[in-house]
């Protein structure tokens, strides 16, 4: 084990910064087509049955593109506006306190018997929040099962399972649906200039998978982790922790109750809005699939976390004026800082991508393999989560990583008529799974710590031993939940299926 540990982290610290692996990606875009544009490599389309030839970035026409293009790359990445608007929203409520107190209640609160399946739906449901759901959790599910005498480690275990393996389900709209689905827009525009694809496109799916992968964390904790624990790592009946469960203030539970209110209020407005055949949010036969209000869900978003943001902020004290809003909204987008950096890097790779034409080059060529070797339907559907959850072992930016995968698979599965958001929900699986035993992952040392509180000489292979059923519990799990899924011809997200037509 301390081997595998050891090449595992070797080789990932071989990889440079995403931001420096796009911008070397994008130079190897540009020799490729310079060389395939030479030779006239050509493939032919299809669906037209036109013929694609590569186009030099190196050409007249190139260089005058990527030299005029730089800024409106940037500017017109649509996960940019996306992710904004939604941080802003969210950033408000977490800067505030909220969803740290809704983590609080969700599972100090939580019955004994309840415990880890509280633990999981409320790491899960968290990613809501970010970062702070590992920094709040994992020391908090670990000191509550302590005070009910169960092993802390199993708690701290339980969630970071649910906060890293479950990263990408949900039961909310999260800042990870708005970047995805920018991203697999940008990608499924290189085959079809309309496409769009809406952050709740995988919302059925995701939000069922919510309570599967909760059943089968809970089941993996109290039967086969924690008994584990308690043979390897048994706690002495002495140990005394010193922490101290949160107790919440007057001003806190007042807050979490005018919060509720607003919740109802919030959404009553927008079913009077939405409910109405003639609602301007409908689309011209009355349907919602498409419709406005499906694109609109961003702004809609925005908008509830604002309004719970500033009904917990006035009722706590932490918003006493007018400037307080904005200065809140300014905290949680300077955290964003860094993804808008790399966004600069992957905005410019993947319009070169696109303008070259070696895009739709590579879609045709890998979708004539898939479709000449017979190599689709379900096998394929596993041998794609499979390849991400290895890959994402070594690369645990999801946008990175979904940045560098997505131009390529995106239009060559969209050749063999997979819909582009279920590329996406394929993606999500092994994007999540593997971020518990990948030793890049920052959170992976967090959770260390936070479990050598307990046990002081705690190590890195015991924490990979522990999290490793739980890893391919959920892969397993939550891969066979989408095929069962695909079996019974459901949507994945509200006119989306897993074919296109």
């Amino acid at each position: 084990m301390p081997s595998m540990l050891s090449s595992i982290e070797r080789m990932g610290n071989k990889l440079p910064h995403p931001f420096i692996l796009f911008t070397v990606l994008a130079v190897m875009v540009i020799v490729a087509s310079a060389l395939l544009s030479l030779l006239g490599i050509a493939a032919s389309n299809p669906q037209t049955g036109e013929d694609v030839y590569v186009r030099s970035l190196l050409s007249g026409p190139g260089l005058e593109f990527m030299l005029t293009s730089v800024v409106s790359n940037f500017v017109n990445f649509p996960p940019l506006g996306l992710i904004l608007v939604v941080m802003f929203g969210i950033g408000l409520a977490d800067k505030v306190g909220l969803m740290s107190t809704l983590m609080q209640v969700s599972v100090a609160k939580a019955p004994p018997s309840l415990l880890t399946f509280c633990v999981f739906l409320a790491g899960i449901c968290g990613s809501i929040a970010s970062d702070a759901n590992y920094l709040i959790l994992i020391p908090l599910a670990a000191m509550v099962y302590h005070s009910v005498g169960r092993h802390p480690i199993a708690g701290a275990a339980a969630a970071y399972a649910a906060a890293g393996a479950g990263f990408d389900a949900s039961l909310f709209i999260t800042v990870g649906d708005a970047l995805f689905a920018g991203i697999t827009t940008e990608a499924a525009r290189i085959v079809d200039p309309d496409a769009y694809i809406s952050p709740v496109d995988n919302y059925y799916f995701v939000a069922c998978s919510v309570f599967v992968l909760a059943i089968v964390g809970t089941l993996l904790i109290d039967k086969v982790v924690e008994p584990r624990l308690q043979r390897t790592l048994p706690m002495s009946k002495e140990f005394k922790s010193d922490e101290v469960a949160p107790e919440l203030s007057k001003a806190e539970k007042r807050g979490l109750k005018l919060v509720g209110v607003a919740t109802l209020v919030y959404l009553a407005l927008v079913l009077l809005a939405v409910l109405p055949e003639a609602s301007p949010l409908r689309n011209p036969e009355g349907g919602l699939i498409p419709s406005p209000f499906l694109r609109s869900l961003v702004p809609l978003m925005f908008g509830y976390f604002v309004t719970i943001g500033l009904t917990y902020g006035i009722a706590t004290g932490k918003i006493t004026s007018s400037r307080d809003v904005p200065q809140r909204m300014a905290e949680a987008a300077s955290d964003l800082a860094p993804t808008l950096v790399l966004f600069f890097a992957i905005s410019q790779f993947i319009a070169y991508f696109g303008w070259s034409q070696l895009g739709q080059f590579i879609a045709i060529e890998g979708s004539n393999v898939l479709q000449s070797t017979g190599f689709t339907g379900l096998p394929l559907v596993g041998a794609f989560i499979v390849m991400t959850a290895v890959l994402n072992v070594f690369m645990t930016s999801g946008s990175a990583q979904w940045a560098l995968m997505a131009p390529v698979f995106v239009p060559m599965l969209m050749m063999i008529d997979f819909d582009p958001a279920f590329v996406l929900a394929m993606f999500r699986i092994g994007d999540s799974s593997t971020n518990i035993i990948s030793p890049m992952s920052p959170y992976f040392s967090v959770a260390l710590v936070y479990m050598q509180r307990y046990k002081p000489d705690m190590g890195l292979g015991t924490l990979m031993a522990t999290m490793l059923p739980l890893a391919l519990g959920f892969l397993i799990a939550w891969s066979a939940f989408l095929m069962f899924w695909l079996v019974m011809g459901w949507q994945i997200g509200p006119g989306v299926y897993m074919m296109a037509s």
